[in-house]
C-alpha cells in the first residue's frame, strides 16, 4: 500500500451522485458544489450527476462559478420526491459510468440510490454513503413506511454494501450502529468557503430590500421551511417572551419545499407575534450574505441536524448562534460564542430571552470567536483532503486514515 499523498498517485475520477443541487436543495446542494470546487483545486477529476433540470444546473454553475460540464443532469420518472431517474441508472452501468473510480452519494431513501447500486455492481468499485442526518430518529419518523419500502427495495442492499459510510459528526455515528450497520465509517465534518469567511454582506441593503426598521435587532433563522426545523417552538418561546421584546424582529427565511409556510404565518397570527416575524421567503447568494450581515443572532431550534452547515456559515460570518442539542454544536458552548439548549419549549424561551436582552458589545464579542472556531476547524480545504485520504485508501492507494471508524 502506498502512504503518498493523494497528489503525487495522479488524479482520480470521482462521481458525487445527488437527488438534487439546486436551490431547493437545502444546505446539501451548496456543500457537494464547495466539494467538487475543491477537489477540482486538488488536480483532481470531480462531476456532480443529479436529477435537477438542465436550467437548474446551469444557474447553479453560474452562481458558484465552476464549469458546466461539473454537472449532469438526469430526468427523473414519477413522482420528484422518490427520485427515480431510469437514464441515470442506465447510464451507471454504462461506459460513461466506467470512466469513474469512486462514487461518493449524497443523502438515502431517494431512487437514485439504485443508480449507486447498479454502479457497484457493474464495476466493482468503491462507493461512499453520506447518510446527511437521515437515519437519526426523526427523519427515521417520518415517511416511516415509505422508509421501510424504500429499504426492501434497494436501500437497504446500498447502505450495507457502501464501502464506507460518511458522518459528519460523531452523533451520527452513533446513529449509523444504533441503525445496525457495521460498515467503516468516516468521520468528517463540512466545512465553510475561504470566500465566505472573507466576505461580508450589506446589512443595510438587506433592510432597504425587506423593509426592516434600521434600529431593529434581527433574530435570524434561515433553513428549510418544515416542523423539523422547531419553528412552532421558537414561535412560541417568541410569544412568551414578548412583553420583554423591545427592539427586536425575527425574520424567517427558507424555501417552503413542504408546503408549511402558511401554517406557520397562522401560527404566527394565532400568538399574536406576526407584528414581530417577517417571513422574507428563500435567501441566496447576495441576500443570503446580506441576512447574516444584518443579524444580531441566528436561531436554528431544530430537532434534529447531522451537521447543520448554517450554522457553520452564521459563525463564519461572526453571528453568535442559538440552536439546539439536536445539532453537534457543542462547542458553541465550549466556545462561547452562543446557546446550545434542549430542543423544548421552556429551554428556547430561557435562551431567547437571554439572547434578547444581551447587548450588541457582547454579542458582537460572542460572534468573533465563532468566527475564530469556523476558520480554526472548519475548512473545506481540510475536508477535500481527507476525502481524498480516504479515497487512496478505499483504492488501495494508501493506509487507512485515523478518523476511519471500524468498530
Amino acid at each position: 500500500m502506498n502512504s503518498s499523498q493523494p497528489s503525487e498517485l495522479g488524479p482520480l475520477n470521482i462521481l458525487h451522485l445527488a437527488a438534487s443541487i439546486g436551490r431547493d436543495s437545502g444546505g446539501l446542494g451548496p456543500t457537494i458544489i464547495e466539494l467538487v470546487r475543491e477537489q477540482r483545486a486538488l488536480d483532481q477529476r470531480a462531476t456532480i450527476w443529479s436529477l435537477d433540470t438542465s436550467a437548474e444546473a446551469e444557474w447553479v454553475a453560474s452562481a458558484n462559478g465552476i464549469t458546466a460540464n461539473s454537472i449532469v443532469t438526469f430526468p427523473d420518472w414519477g413522482p420528484a420526491q422518490f427520485g427515480f431517474s431510469p437514464k441515470m441508472e442506465r447510464e451507471a452501468s454504462s461506459p460513461d459510468g466506467a470512466t469513474f473510480d469512486i462514487l461518493h452519494q449524497h443523502s438515502i431513501w431517494m431512487g437514485n440510490s439504485r443508480a449507486t447500486n447498479r454502479w457497484r455492481a457493474k464495476f466493482k468499485r468503491p462507493t461512499v454513503v453520506a447518510i446527511c442526518g437521515t437515519l437519526e430518529k426523526y427523519a427515521l419518523n417520518r415517511s416511516a413506511w415509505k422508509k421501510k419500502l424504500a429499504g426492501w427495495a434497494y436501500e437497504r442492499e446500498n447502505l450495507t454494501s457502501a464501502s464506507c459510510l460518511h458522518a459528519t459528526a460523531l452523533s451520527e455515528l452513533a446513529s449509523i450502529r444504533q441503525f445496525g450497520l457495521a460498515n467503516p465509517v468516516a468521520v468528517i465534518p463540512l466545512g465553510v468557503p475561504a470566500a465566505w469567511l472573507a466576505s461580508e454582506g450589506n446589512a443595510q441593503r438587506f433592510r432597504h430590500k425587506f423593509a426592516i426598521p434600521m434600529d431593529a435587532r434581527i433574530l435570524l433563522f434561515l433553513s428549510r421551511i418544515d416542523p423539523k426545523k422547531g419553528l412552532a417552538i421558537l414561535l412560541n418561546a417568541l410569544a412568551q417572551i414578548r412583553p420583554q421584546i423591545k427592539h427586536e424582529v425575527l425574520v424567517i427565511g427558507g424555501t417552503d419545499r413542504g408546503g408549511y409556510l402558511q401554517e406557520f404565518q397562522a401560527l404566527a397570527r394565532d400568538l399574536n407575534v406576526d407584528g414581530l416575524v417577517k417571513f422574507v421567503g428563500p435567501l441566496h447568494q447576495t441576500d443570503k450574505r446580506d441576512a447574516f450581515a444584518a443579524a444580531s443572532v441566528f436561531v436554528l431550534p431544530t430537532y434534529s441536524e447531522n451537521f447543520g452547515i448554517v450554522i457553520a456559515e452564521a459563525l463564519g460570518a461572526g453571528v453568535p448562534v442559538l440552536t439546539t442539542t439536536g445539532t453537534p454544536w457543542e462547542e458553541i458552548v465550549t466556545r462561547q460564542c452562543g446557546w446550545w439548549v434542549d430542543p423544548t419549549a421552556e429551554a428556547m424561551r430561557q435562551s431567547l430571552l437571554e439572547a434578547v436582552q444581551t447587548s450588541q458589545n457582547e454579542l458582537a464579542q460572542m460572534g468573533a470567536r465563532g468566527k475564530l472556531l469556523i476558520e480554526e476547524s472548519y475548512n473545506w480545504q481540510i475536508v477535500a483532503r481527507r476525502l481524498m485520504l480516504l479515497y487512496c485508501w478505499l483504492l488501495g492507494r494508501g493506509p487507512r486514515p485515523p478518523f476511519v471508524v471500524t468498530n
